[in-house]
């Protein structure tokens, strides 16, 4: 009698590929308070989004991650154009935003010449923002408007706190008033913007507002990672020491 062959598993058709990733995506609907995060943009993930088939991967991304061209030309970095890389240059763990000043471990619009490198949240970020505590818009200036004088230093206005003459700015000319580019910037009234139920936010200040809490666990990991690190390399100085005999 002849042995049946075993049936072919279906393939899910619905799965895609993405350069960024060995194995297929799929789609997905994001739930608002489901506490992911986008390997891409390091951001909180809303919405539609794609993930791993593979049910022991994590892997997460937004649509809109997905869909990032691989060159962009930015007003910031106007020499070159940027190219999108899925993890950080030179083979390293981390890179830092020149727009920010804060580490990013997932996708990066990276210059090689200049060594230039913006999260892919940054180099999306809205041109003008609105504070309700400030009467007029805050444009984004991608160096501080006191850069190239020595005798004055950048305040930010919110937090009162010194920014380096390169990093982002929201900045108003006519006050001389400006903003860290991130959590300073996202100033909202908690009471006249309340989302619905099930709604994702979609405002600027509120997609800054996941860029800074991304940045801020980010910076968090680092500082653990170092520390660990660290005392590792303490251990195994301590390990590879001469040992001495001592006789009596």
């Amino acid at each position: 009698m002849a042995s049946r062959k075993p049936k072919a598993k279906a393939v899910n058709r619905q799965s895609v590929r993405h350069q960024s990733h060995s194995h297929p995506l799929r789609v997905f609907k994001a739930k608002e308070d489901g506490e992911t995060v986008c390997s891409g943009c390091e951001l909180e993930l809303t919405g539609q989004a794609f993930k791993c088939t593979k049910s022991d991967c994590d892997y997460l991304l937004h649509k809109s991650c997905f869909d990032l061209p691989g060159e962009t030309s930015h007003k910031s970095h106007q020499d070159h154009p940027l190219n999108l890389l899925y993890s950080p240059p030179d083979d390293e763990s981390v890179y830092t935003c020149n727009a920010c000043d804060q580490y990013g471990s997932g996708f990066t619009y990276h210059c090689s010449n200049c060594k230039y490198n913006l999260h892919v949240g940054c180099a999306s970020l809205p041109e003008t923002v609105e504070r309700e505590d400030h009467e007029h818009p805050l444009i984004l200036l991608y160096c501080t408007s006191c850069k190239g004088r020595e005798d004055t230093a950048f305040i930010c206005s919110v937090c009162e706190e010194t920014v380096l003459e390169d990093l982002w700015v929201y900045y108003c000319r006519e006050c001389d008033y400006g903003t860290h580019v991130y959590s300073c910037a996202a100033y909202e009234d908690q009471e006249s913007n309340e989302e619905e139920e099930g709604e994702a936010s979609t405002s600027p200040a509120s997609r800054i507002k996941s860029l800074m809490k991304a940045q801020d666990e980010m910076a968090a990991m680092q500082l653990e990672a170092r520390i660990m690190n660290d005392a590792n390399e303490a251990a195994l100085d301590l390990w590879d020491q001469p040992k001495r005999r001592y006789y009596w």
